[in-house]
């Protein structure tokens, strides 16, 4: 598991190969591929693509994608044809009663 204790900023397209947790902000617009979980405050990049997601703003591009479960307390596509899928769970937004 990768730790990042501040904010990480994308300079270009990027894979982790492991879980990463991230103690401040994910930015740039650049896509974000992590094989494993993510776990950070505030993410915002092109395109995302994760197998646990976890955080509290996301803000994407056109593409956010999870295969087991994403939660966070809100989202938001710049792009109006955009995509945002949980693969094997659901969206889960942080305050809400499900």
């Amino acid at each position: 598991m990768k730790i990042i204790e501040g904010d990480l900023i994308l300079k270009r397209d990027t894979i982790f190969n492991e879980s990463l947790i991230v103690k401040g902000d994910i930015k740039g617009n650049f896509n974000l591929i992590v094989k494993g979980d993510l776990n950070c405050l505030n993410l915002n990049c092109s395109n995302l693509d994760c197998r646990n997601l976890n955080c509290r703003n996301l803000d994407f591009y056109a593409v956010a994608i999870a295969y087991n479960s994403f939660k966070c307390k809100s989202w938001k596509a710049r792009r109006k044809n955009h995509i945002i899928k949980c693969l094997d769970g659901e969206i889960k937004l942080k305050g809400e009663d499900k």
